[in-house]
């Protein structure tokens, strides 16, 4: 039996659902689109046969970097020293004075009330 992963985006989703007399039969189908495949995954694809009966797991791709090698936490982790002084993620410098209120082109209120 073949076995390939590849990497895909899921173009379209069609779920129907039938429903006669005493029979419920439910179709779905998904449309994959953006598809990397190699020479093996190619192969391996090619040698499945219409109507037969294959495992499918998904999994959502995520870009973060906590999300990297989750299977992998076999490893010891090397823990590392934060200096003390952290720098801030935004910084405002007016020179100790606010600006102008006449130079402020548009403010944002996020106060509820």
């Amino acid at each position: 039996m073949p076995n390939t992963e590849f990497i895909a985006k899921v173009k379209k989703m069609d779920i129907v659902n039938k429903v006669t007399n005493d029979n419920w039969n439910q179709s779905i189908t998904i449309v994959l689109s953006d598809i990397e495949l190699n020479d093996e995954n190619l192969i391996a694809i090619r040698k499945f046969r219409p109507n037969e009966e294959i495992s499918v797991s998904f999994k959502t791709l995520q870009l973060s970097m906590t999300d990297l090698h989750e299977e992998d936490t076999t490893e010891d982790i090397n823990v590392v020293d934060i200096e003390d002084e952290e720098e801030a993620l935004f910084e405002m410098d007016y020179d100790e004075t606010p600006p102008d209120p006449n130079d402020i082109v548009k403010t944002f209120d996020f106060s509820k009330g």
